[in-house]
């Protein structure tokens, strides 16, 4: 018989992990799924991996690693495609037995691979949790609803990754003031929490958001700049090895950095396919810092810190009052990135426990023991088109950093922009400071970045009907009798619920009818 529980699912870049709440012990238990979990000494974890074997015939997780299938045939290996879908980017599909694969297609594979594994374990999870980058744009956060609605899970709960982490801890340790760095495969997310302790006749722990950080760059990026390097001193190009030769050299790189977490110089191997030599890999951690400072990773870790500080001043909270900084994700393993943080902060308050399964444990807690006072990550606006400037201009309604729930408290006030118009659309929209790699892909579609940009992003809530259809409007107003320039006819009210649901109510001046009335049209980030 299959046992109640909630399950949280950290769907990451390079690896997912699952944990569920053990009823019987009454503790967080991290799954170790057969065939698609890696088993390590502290933790398990299913490497983030899809091989098409043929049609309709996919591998997934562990059994592609060390099946060593990347190797076999490098065009039918996907990996990092969750990176894609955070980032918002379209990559050229593959076909493959005469069947299209995209990031989504192989992500959605993926999930549902790992969902349909589960009820093996005897386990009906009567709550559900995902954990999400903290810079995701609604159109990722929608896909994972999509996804787990498909198998029965409906509604979700979806929480920040380094918020995730903070709540694992605040459970522990109440009354703090928590900052995660978590430093993954794909992206960089820090959060800043503050916990304050149950109060008598309420046991549940409330934990507040107080800042937000994020840049898209991670692991995968550091791998790719240290097997440039390495072909650079070898005297090679990415052309002469080969899209083979090029992915066991990125397997190298990763190790040869991961041997660097715990010794001061590494040495590897690789074997070049195309021309049948095999080279011997040598990295120091003074060779490794120049190549993280020469990509910039150093004064990217800065700006998300210094905005960090700088928001958490504007609220009163100084540097010194962070008790703790709990570093989460492979990436924060890097000596050179607990240097620096310890530079920020000292050596006493830097910590390093869990950085593999901290996110997902830590989810366990939302809505358990932990009551979450979170707020808007992005800044969302109204894109308005001038016909006489030819360009977009934006009307804000919530700031990033508003606290929710919340309402606007000015009405938005329209008119129409033509004699005779009988309908008002807007285009409501995200509106981020961006930071990421350049983007680049090979002939097999596989992405990978170089130089760090920043750079402001809109992004519209509009949701396509697909079958190749334009974008639905995020809200439409009808108008009977027809508008007429020059007058005002449409009263706007914006407002955000518990939920994070963006609420409209409209009133038609002329007529003074309620054409919706706390309408729900998106959900924000």
């Amino acid at each position: 018989m299959a046992t109640p529980t909630t399950l949280a699912i950290d769907f990451g870049t390079s690896n997912t992990v699952v944990c569920c709440w053990d009823p019987v012990h009454e503790c967080p238990r991290t799954l170790t799924l057969p065939g698609l979990s890696r088993q390590e000494q502290t933790h398990a974890a299913i490497p983030s991996l899809v091989f098409v074997k043929g049609s309709n015939q996919l591998l997934v997780g562990e059994t592609v690693r060390s099946g060593r299938w990347g190797a076999v045939d490098p065009q039918r290996l996907f990996q990092g495609f969750k990176r894609e879908l955070v980032a918002d980017f379209v990559p050229p599909p593959r076909l493959l037995d005469g069947q299209r694969y995209d990031a989504e297609t192989v992500a959605q594979a993926f999930l549902q691979t790992v969902m349909e594994a589960l009820p093996k374990e005897q386990l009906q999870p009567e709550r559900v949790v995902f954990t999400a980058p903290v810079g995701s744009f609604e159109r990722y956060l929608n896909w994972i609803r999509r996804v787990a609605s498909t198998y029965g899970w409906d509604p979700i709960q979806i929480v920040d990754e380094a918020t995730a982490a903070a709540l694992g801890y605040a459970v522990a340790q109440p009354g703090t003031l928590v900052l995660v760095v978590d430093f993954g495969g794909g992206t960089l997310d820090l959060s800043l929490v503050r916990t304050l302790a149950p109060q008598p006749g309420d046991p549940v722990l409330k934990a507040e958001v107080i800042a937000k950080s994020d840049a898209y760059v991670g692991g995968l990026d550091i791998d790719t700049w240290i097997a440039e390097y390495l072909l650079e001193q070898l005297g090679l190009s990415r052309a002469q090895i080969g899209s083979l030769g090029w992915l066991n050299l990125l397997e190298g790189a990763e190790q040869l950095k991961i041997a660097l977490s715990s010794q001061t110089e590494a040495v590897g191997s690789w074997f070049d396919d195309e021309s049948l030599i095999a080279y011997e890999l040598k990295l120091d951690r003074q060779a490794l810092e120049e190549i993280l400072e020469t990509h910039h990773l150093l004064d990217q870790i800065r700006h998300c810190l210094d905005e960090i500080l700088l928001t958490a001043q504007a609220k009163g909270f100084g540097k010194s009052q962070i008790e703790q900084v709990l570093l989460v994700g492979g990436s924060s393993q890097l000596p050179v990135v607990q240097d620096l943080l310890r530079s920020y902060f000292g050596k006493k308050r830097v910590r390093c426990e869990r950085p593999f399964d901290a996110v997902a444990m830590g989810a366990l807690q939302l809505g358990r023991q932990v009551k979450l006072e979170d707020h808007l990550h992005h800044s969302y606006a109204i894109r308005l088109w001038d016909p006489v400037q030819k360009s977009y201009s934006y009307y804000p309604l919530f700031e990033r950093g508003t606290r929710y729930p919340c309402q606007r408290p000015e009405p938005l006030i329209l008119q129409v922009a033509n004699d005779g118009q009988t309908e008002i659309r807007l285009d409501v929209g995200e509106v981020a400071q961006v930071a990421q790699s350049e983007v680049i892909y090979d002939e097999f579609g596989r992405m990978s970045s170089r130089q760090l940009t920043r750079q402001t992003d809109f992004r519209s809530l509009a949701q396509s009907p697909g079958s190749g259809s334009p974008p639905e409007p995020i809200c439409l107003a009808r108008l009977h009798p027809p508008g007429r320039t020059g007058e005002d006819r449409l009263r706007i009210e914006f407002a955000v619920d518990t939920s994070r649901r963006l609420l409209v109510t409209i009133t038609d001046l002329q007529t003074q009818q309620r054409l919706a009335d706390t309408q729900p049209v998106a959900t924000l980030s």
